[in-house]
């Protein structure tokens, strides 16, 4: 991670709230040059300083040339300047591939210090493992996303994996797909149903129904099922003609309920 916010680093030297979705803020620019051509002055043959100059600008939409004025770094600085915020997180996104082409580890060194400079200025997303920006949640909530991929990852379950990925990219966008993020990541939970219980031809409440007439789970976890059900039903079920009026706060609470329930169906013998 070299020396990428080694001071303010630390746990209690970032915001605790990330929630600048919006904006890329020139300084925060001028990090993360800094933090990638301090990557490639360090593993020259993994990419050199001119090939990373040209990547930049040309992902940017930048006219390059062969000798930039003062240098490679201040030509990329200067170009990163100009461009509209959202430019900013697709390079961040374009130059993961580039740091994986020799070094075993060296991606993770990238992400690891774009994610410090993000969460240095509040921002709401962090570098995924998979070289996408993904929304930032709570450390519990993150663990049990990471949880449910793993779970859906069953070849079993392989027709829930899909809706479930929908709902993490509705979730994630910019500006986030909240009716679609509700819709799939409830359809996710509905296939896990369906599958678990063996009973592909039902809706979600025929299998609560199923699963309460015969105690497989608790009645207050049942209530739970029952209750999101009828919040699918009046908010975002399918065909709907309904206006889509859920608060962020409560598709944050329909999108982790339901990756909730995904894990305690998964793991109920």
């Amino acid at each position: 991670m070299g020396g990428i916010r080694n001071f303010t680093g630390p746990e209690g030297h970032f915001p605790a709230v990330r929630d600048i979705d919006n904006d890329a803020p020139q300084q925060m620019r001028q990090e993360l040059i800094d933090h990638v051509f301090g990557l490639a002055e360090r593993e020259p043959d993994v990419i050199t300083a001119d090939r990373l100059y040209r990547v930049i600008g040309q992902s940017l939409g930048v006219g390059v040339s062969g000798n930039p004025y003062a240098g490679y770094r201040y030509a990329s600085g200067r170009d990163i300047r100009g461009v509209d915020w959202p430019r900013v997180y697709d390079l961040i996104c374009r130059l993961w591939p580039e740091f994986g082409r020799v070094v075993v580890g060296f991606q993770e060194i990238y992400r690891e210090g774009v994610n410090r400079i993000l969460a240095a200025y509040g921002i709401a997303w962090d570098l995924g493992a998979d070289g996408r920006l993904h929304r930032v949640l709570p450390a519990a909530a993150q663990a049990q996303i990471e949880a449910a991929i793993t779970e859906l990852s069953d070849p079993a379950y392989a027709p829930a994996l899909p809706l479930f990925n929908a709902a993490r990219d509705a979730y994630d966008d910019r500006p986030r797909r909240d009716r679609d993020g509700c819709s799939n990541v409830f359809d996710a939970m509905e296939s896990v149903a369906k599958i678990k219980y063996n009973r592909p031809d039902d809706t979600f409440g025929q299998v609560k129904n199923h699963v309460q007439q015969n105690n497989l789970l608790r009645q207050e976890i049942i209530d739970i099922f029952t209750a999101m059900n009828r919040v699918r039903n009046g908010h975002f079920g399918h065909g709907m003609a309904v206006q889509f009026a859920l608060t962020p706060a409560e598709v944050d609470f329909v999108y982790l309920t339901c990756i909730g329930s995904i894990l305690l169906l998964r793991r109920t013998p």
